[in-house]
């Protein structure tokens, strides 16, 4: 399938942080990222599919345009601020892996680094969330969503938020159970 964007450059530019100056080609790399790894896990990959399809045969009805545009379009936005941050500094050439400076400026710490991509999770797991709780309301509205393929290759998932802590199901071990 062909690549498709939810948001444009200028759209990330005006709704983060991310100055005009820029370049748009550093940054589509993280659109992708940001889409194919946040955005299909919460769609599902059937109905991350149809919307994409749906952008480049221009035949989305007026509820996907209308998702796109109100919640879609702001957690790829905040999701691609998140993945571009540590990159942003770095410049990855075939010689070297060098860090940008300029002469008026002075690199970020990594603890301030590290607070910042916090601060830009939050607001990306707060967008998440909102998108998630908007298609449960009105699920109905989205058939794909409901009814994913068979083969449906990344399903979604309802976590929105990240603490840190990754604590897996487990089976209790007993007399009863093998593992």
């Amino acid at each position: 399938m062909s690549k498709v964007k939810f948001i444009t450059t200028q759209f990330l530019k005006e709704n983060t942080t991310i100055q005009d100056n820029v370049d748009d080609d550093f940054l589509v790399p993280f659109i992708y990222k940001s889409q194919d790894t946040h955005l299909q896990q919460v769609l599902g990959t059937s109905f991350y599919d149809r919307l994409k399809e749906g952008v480049i045969n221009d035949d989305l009805d007026t509820d996907e345009t209308a998702l796109i545009n109100d919640y879609i379009q702001n957690m790829v936005a905040e999701w691609t601020l998140y993945e571009v941050l540590p990159h942003i500094n770095y410049k990855l050439t075939n010689k070297a892996i060098s860090k940008e400076s300029s002469e008026w400026s002075v690199n970020s710490e990594l603890n301030e680094l590290k607070f910042l991509m916090d601060r830009v999770r939050d607001m990306a797991e707060f967008y998440t969330k909102r998108l998630q709780v908007y298609l449960c309301d009105y699920s109905t509205l989205f058939p794909k969503y409901n009814n994913p393929d068979d083969n449906e290759n990344l399903k979604r998932s309802n976590a929105a938020y990240f603490n840190g802590v990754y604590i897996p199901n487990r089976v209790p071990k007993d007399k009863y159970h093998k593992r």
